[in-house]
């Protein structure tokens, strides 16, 4: 089966594209730390009589009307390095690609499993188990790829 692939100058497109998302969240983190207290947590914090204040979500909770833009462009180029051929490309790289495909999902939902089964609640956002899986996707990749 021949997979459509991107030309491999999209490699460096997408690692370009990966660092300009890791720096801007890196900078928009790096100011939203300035601003919070060392003792403020994103538990809701209840006032006296137990009920919520609206004031209280509005401090605690993200806004949900902003997209978070730096994770998305980050995964964009992860996304867009991924899918880029390699310079040598042939049948032996997309059964590498499927192997670490399998590797990655298998790791993956094992983890999640063993996390649940030791504590049930604990969420994830679904940009960081993006972000997680397609690591481990390319870390493994480039290691089968080194390796045969």
């Amino acid at each position: 089966m021949k997979i459509k692939m991107l030309p491999n100058w999209c490699k460096k497109l997408g690692l370009a594209v990966f660092i300009i998302g890791i720096i801007t969240s890196g900078i928009k983190g790096w100011n939203s730390v300035e601003d919070c207290s060392p003792y403020q947590s994103n538990s809701v914090i209840k006032s006296e009589s137990s009920q919520v204040k609206k004031q209280d979500l509005e401090l605690i909770t993200p806004n949900n009307e902003n997209l978070d833009l730096d994770g998305v462009i980050v995964i964009i180029g992860m996304f867009i390095y991924m899918f880029s051929k390699e310079k040598i490309e042939d049948d032996y790289i997309n059964i590498l690609r499927l192997e670490s495909f399998q590797l990655t999902s298998l790791i993956g939902l094992v983890s999640i499993i063993i996390i649940y089964l030791i504590s049930g609640n604990i969420s994830f956002d679904i940009d960081s188990l993006t972000n997680l899986f397609l690591i481990f996707y390319l870390i493994i990749f480039a290691i089968k790829k080194r390796i045969y």
